[in-house]
């Protein structure tokens, strides 16, 4: 009888025998006794190694970051106290201090965008792709920050928010070339944690140029998320050629590093032509207790053309996807619901899709921010609708929640010419759009059609609706002229309430700021007892705050008298004051970070109206304050019903 221990042993040596005969290209053939060998130019390059002279530092000149344990001096503390109560908003008065000094990026790398900075030891963390001019934060965006805390951040930094203004943040962010923070980590690159991130909100194609940045020298970490972004765009060969920086590992059951490797030299044996090798890799993973249904059975159609019993999938990540394509099996019907979103680009130009499918992958694709609206207008183009169903798209048996239904009203907005029209249908794409989440691309959608409507009398029940969607398209201008229709439309005072404080959030109103008449507006809807009406002057009061005007005390006083209103997706004590320190000090990339850390993954609409509070006043103390405007107005669009359609 062999024990379980020699058993093991003997499987995972198994495993390392068939890593090292697995070459990674699809174009190599078997050599000799069936081991594939390396095409000429395809082997990994090895960095040189060298000992050092004696001890090195690993903290670049210059540092003195505050990580958050240790809190900051007592000399640089705020010293004035706020107006607003602390258990409110504690944000207090911003420091004065200069932001931290920039450095340009070094020319002659291949790409002139990519940032070089002092690396601390050899880095490739530092690398990126945009500059400062290009919207990137600069090298010295880590300066301030505790490394520790930013591998945590990064690693649950949100995707798919639904937020413009956090997906701008998200991306900059991650492409960014900087110094890394100092102190110590746990051990997982920084480029790796930004590749996953990257590929995470589907920005495939920038995953793979950041670890091209990187250098051929990868760390296993690293040469798995390239190998995932390669996967995920189909390039067999980058993705294999990644495996010889990935270790076997003997325990696929448990270690999901091993269980990728075992998964991707499989894939690379069969499309390298050898599925005898993959059926022995497949033989020993099952013996090491690699539990993976659907994995082994597209592998074995793919490898053999025997297929086993699987489940369908809840979810589709890029390995599973690959398989599916190497075996030849058609996606699962509900692919767009569950794919991982690095795939959902690819699934756009799938021709085996039906129309409603791809229409949802679109959609998807616009929540991840992947696509624009008119990119999402030309998607809704493309289905033919019979004369029938588009005469009768009020009462058509298509579900309203059919993407389809939506495709149908943008046709028939393209179609429509009378005034009357063309308002019901712009106001049911608006109506139906917030219901799917998908208001923004909507209305970048139709921007044209709205853009070439002018305000008249005949198209007064559509100024509402409009003024909303320029202010949340941040053309404030053409916000302001609906807004001056919707003025003398009947019953329109609750409306005009909350456009006027819309209108102040954004920065479009030209007077100054009257804290006594915003003040007694805002009293009177914390006082009303009407708790839409509540949520919103409350969010609006400390929005305002955070962005440097001071409502008079009477608010703060109805606030508390009110504060049951304020819900939403809180973060800890901590975390603000953590948001509130980064912003002080003015360390650029932790404030940035932890402000889509503590709006979370339903954006500054879901979160908690403190947290977004101390969001737009962190942002704004690092100099981001149109960033901190447009945050400030999604907070309040989020929590206002005028113009919904």
């Amino acid at each position: 009888m062999v024990s379980f221990r020699a058993r093991q042993g003997r499987c995972a040596a198994g495993l390392a025998l068939v890593f090292s005969v697995t070459m990674p290209v699809a174009s190599v053939v078997a050599q000799g006794a069936n081991v594939l060998q390396a095409p000429p130019g395809m082997e990994p390059a090895r960095a040189p190694v060298s000992s050092p002279a004696g001890p090195q530092s690993i903290v670049p000149p210059g540092y003195g970051a505050t990580t958050p344990a240790s809190g900051l001096p007592a000399s640089e503390l705020p010293s004035a106290v706020p107006v607003v109560p602390s258990q409110l908003f504690p944000t207090g008065q911003q420091s004065g201090e200069p932001a931290v000094r920039m450095l340009s990026a070094v020319p002659g790398a291949a790409r002139t965008d990519v940032q070089v900075g002092t690396l601390s030891g050899v880095d490739t963390s530092s690398v990126g792709l945009i500059g400062m001019q290009e919207g990137g934060f600069g090298p010295a965006m880590w300066q301030g920050a505790s490394r520790a805390d930013i591998e945590i951040y990064l690693m649950r930094l949100p995707v798919a928010t639904g937020s413009p203004v956090m997906a701008d943040l998200t991306r900059r962010l991650l492409l960014t070339g900087a110094r890394p923070p100092e102190g110590a980590g746990s051990g997982v690159p920084l480029l790796a944690a930004r590749l996953n991130r990257l590929l995470a909100a589907g920005h495939v194609d920038a995953a793979l140029q950041l670890a091209a940045a990187g250098g051929a020298a990868r760390s296993p970490q690293i040469a798995v998320e390239l190998a995932r972004a390669a996967l995920a765009v189909g390039d067999d060969n980058r993705a294999c050629a990644a495996l010889s920086d990935i270790p076997p590992g003997n325990d696929p059951a448990r270690n999901d590093m091993a269980a990728f490797a075992v998964k991707l030299a499989t894939y690379c044996q069969i499309v390298a032509g050898n599925p005898e090798i993959a059926n022995l890799t497949l033989d020993l993973a099952r013996e090491e207790g690699l539990s993976d249904a659907l994995f082994f059975s597209l592998a074995s159609e793919a490898a053999a053309g025997i297929i086993l019993r699987a489940p369908e999938p809840n979810a589709l990540g890029i390995a599973d996807a690959a398989f599916y394509r190497l075996a030849g099996r058609n996606l699962p019907g509900n692919v767009a619901e569950i794919a991982e979103a690095a795939l959902l680009r690819g699934l756009l130009h799938n021709g085996d899709l039906s129309d409603e499918v791809r229409l949802a992958v679109a959609e998807r694709a616009a929540r991840y921010d992947l696509i624009d609206g008119r990119e999402l207008a030309t998607y809704y183009r493309m289905p033919a609708f019979t004369d029938e169903q588009m005469a009768g798209l009020l009462t058509s048996d298509i579900p309203e929640i059919s993407p389809l239904r939506r495709a149908m009203i943008h046709q028939a907005i393209d179609g429509a010419v009378a005034a009357d029209d063309r308002i019901r249908l712009f106001k049911l794409a608006f109506a139906t759009a917030e219901s799917a989440s998908l208001y923004y691309p909507t209305i970048e959608a139709l921007y044209s059609d709205l853009g070439s409507m002018t305000p008249s009398d005949a198209l007064r029940p559509m100024a509402a609706s409009a003024t909303r969607a320029f202010l949340a398209l941040g053309e404030s201008a053409k916000a302001a002229e609906w807004y001056a229709l919707t003025q003398y439309a009947p019953g329109f005072g609750r409306d005009g309430r909350e456009f006027a404080a819309l209108m102040r959030i954004s920065g479009a109103t030209a007077s100054g700021f009257d804290a006594e008449r915003v003040s007694a507006d805002i009293v009177a809807d914390l006082r009303s007892g009407e708790r839409a009406a509540q949520a919103f002057a409350a969010c609006e009061a400390l929005l305002l705050d955070a962005l440097g005007h001071s409502p008079t005390p009477e608010v703060w006083e109805a606030l508390l008298d009110a504060r049951n209103v304020l819900s939403g997706d809180a973060s800890t004590e901590a975390q603000l004051n953590q948001l509130q320190m980064a912003g002080h000090k003015k360390a650029v990339g932790e404030t940035i970070l932890l402000t889509l850390d503590v709006l979370g993954p339903g954006g500054p609409g879901a979160a908690h109206p403190r947290a977004v509070a101390q969001a737009v006043a962190s942002l704004k103390a690092i100099g981001l304050e149109s960033e901190a405007r447009r945050l400030a107005l999604e907070a309040l669009l989020a929590r206002s019903y005028a113009g919904r359609g």
